[in-house]
């Protein structure tokens, strides 16, 4: 859910390089989090920002005063995969679903589904056309994807989010493959049973 209420102190995280020379003191740094995470309006961008900073003297320290504002998230959190349902005992998910997800106007996501070049067969399985009703009150259509129809799509896609997908995808492939061809602890120990037979047989 998006956070109503946060509370913060005006330090933010940060790391320090200090050098001392003699009674002068130089600092430098990074503060602030990674560029694209998701800050209240009233912090602005979450660019990190890199200082240097010099002073003559004897350092003071303490912490300052927790602050409280009503946070309103600047960005979306990041969604694992695109929003799943179950409709008719089957999980799928929707054409509005992958646009959200690949960040791509769902116009465009319709004309990659219309323009896949599949057998009707398996457009048939994995594409449902449906409709859904937008702001306005006006029904549009829609596609209801299965996880091989969005398997599919998505290899078609480019950018960030789809080559995540993408390795991810071959990732898990290859972690399969590595367990179908490593052998099952039961077949070892039907091996060793038939190797132990053999042996006290001869």
């Amino acid at each position: 859910g998006v956070l109503e209420l946060l509370s913060a102190t005006n330090d933010a995280p940060a790391s320090f390089l200090l050098s001392q020379l003699g009674y002068i003191q130089i600092m430098v740094g990074w503060v602030g989090a990674p560029k694209g995470a998701p800050v209240s309006d009233n912090a602005g961008y979450a660019n990190p920002a890199q200082f240097t900073t010099s002073e003559i003297g004897v350092s003071g320290g303490g912490v300052t005063s927790k602050l409280s504002e009503a946070a309103i998230m600047a960005t979306v959190p990041t969604l694992a995969q695109p929003e799943i349902s179950v409709i008719n005992g089957q999980a799928v998910t929707s054409s509005l679903a992958v646009a959200d997800y690949f960040t791509k106007r769902h116009d465009d996501v319709l004309k990659k589904i219309r323009a896949l070049d599949c057998s009707p067969e398996f457009t048939a399985r994995n594409f449902a056309v449906s409709d859904y009703t937008d702001a306005s009150g006006r029904k549009l259509p829609c596609y209801n994807i299965t996880r091989d129809g969005f398997a599919f799509l998505a290899m078609g896609f480019t950018g960030k989010r789809a080559a995540q997908f993408k390795e991810a995808y071959v990732n898990a492939f290859n972690q399969m493959e590595k367990q179908l061809s490593t052998p099952s602890v039961l077949s070892d120990a039907a091996h060793n049973a038939s190797v132990l037979y053999s042996y006290i047989s001869s």
